[in-house]
């Protein structure tokens, strides 16, 4: 009896061709979670237009200053965080394991996180487009740079100079950890996280307190009392979700609001006013020059208005979770340390509390 031919497993490329004549517009990052792969491994796939890049991304983003405007775009499941500008004075912190810009570009960014990057370009017609695209251990996209039309190509070219290395390998990835549990309530000492959060004097120092008292985010906000904390309705019959509303208002008022978006290796931060917003299916947008904002808001299951005390008075937070008790986006009044909150975001803030209290 012959043997039954066996036909050649399908390669990792063809599934994601097949998948793109189904889905054409589907992103990479999409297209990697339905495949059942990291971001990194499908885009490795590419026979060109992936150029590894030396393992000094501090270096690399302190270098660019003299580039000129860039666009850059960190994102986690739930929302897409784009800002076009120009870096300044990136520093390296943390005996080379964080490091931070502060001005037009704000970003705060995890380092000992960042494992590999590449130069991408992808070519779209007549449109060439490039990239610089940093990725976790496990293959994550942690946060990626374009060129635009306004950046210096020469300043481009000669960082791309000291920093592309065509002689490293393709990396082994590491297996994707499971995701930390929560956090049992029941464990919790909630008078001594009170205790603790009503003596807080800075914001920056929330995340000790939390590990002091070993508590994630979600469960402290779910356990604190409504001193300090407001759940808000993820939806309204008037509106989408909180983070409609308190764009909307936002607009209206042209009250300056910050927006943090982040994942396990940046958090990257816009402050000023909004005013292009649009809403297309489950996703909420900011359009702006210089800002984008993309948010999935039905994977976002959890609002809730967050106060804490500070030397500068109380801090107003307007915050999203994800069903896996992430933090996926964090809104703030703009404001510089050192200086109060400002009254406008507290209005606004009140507001949409009034109108959208669980």
């Amino acid at each position: 009896m012959e043997a039954l031919a066996t036909k050649p497993e399908t390669s990792l490329a063809q599934r994601w061709k097949a998948l793109l004549q189904e889905q054409p517009k589907l992103r990479i990052r999409n297209a990697a979670q339905q495949l059942g792969v990291s971001e990194l491994e499908l885009l490795l796939t590419r026979n060109e237009g992936v150029r590894p890049l030396k393992h000094e991304f501090g270096a690399l983003l302190s270098d660019m200053d003299d580039v000129g405007d860039v666009m850059i775009l960190t994102r986690n499941d739930q929302v897409v965080h784009e800002v076009t500008a120009t870096f300044n004075q990136f520093k390296v912190a943390g005996k080379g394991a964080m490091g931070l810009a502060v001005g037009d570009i704000d970003v705060r960014v995890f380092l000992n996180q960042w494992a590999h990057g590449y130069l991408v370009t992808e070519n779209t017609g007549e449109i060439s487009r490039e990239s610089l695209q940093f990725f976790s251990a496990y293959g994550l996209a942690l946060h990626k740079i374009y060129k635009t039309e306004a950046t210096d190509s020469a300043a481009w070219d000669a960082l791309l100079g000291n920093y592309l290395d065509n002689s490293l390998a393709a990396p082994q990835l590491a297996p994707v950890p499971a995701k930390a549990s929560r956090v049992d309530a029941n464990t919790v000492d909630v008078d001594a996280l009170r205790n603790d959060w009503a003596k807080l004097k800075d914001v920056h120092h929330f995340h000790a307190m939390l590990k002091r008292n070993k508590v994630d985010r979600l469960t402290a906000v779910e356990l604190i009392g409504s001193e300090w904390v407001t759940r808000l309705k993820p939806t309204a019959p008037e509106v989408f979700s909180p983070l409609d509303k308190i764009l909307e208002q936002a607009k209206a008022n042209q009250c300056e609001i910050m927006v943090f978006v982040g994942n396990p290796g940046i958090v990257q931060i816009f402050a000023g006013k909004v005013n292009k917003l649009m809403r297309t299916g489950p996703w909420m947008n900011v359009l702006d020059k210089g800002f984008n904002l993309h948010a999935n808001t039905d994977g976002i299951t959890d609002w809730f208005v967050v106060r804490r005390p500070s030397t500068d008075g109380t801090i107003t937070s307007l915050e999203g979770y994800n069903a896996d008790g992430e933090i996926v986006i964090t809104l703030f009044g703009n404001r510089k340390p050192g200086n109060p909150e400002s009254a406008d975001w507290q209005r606004e803030v009140e507001v949409l509390e009034s109108s959208l209290c669980a």
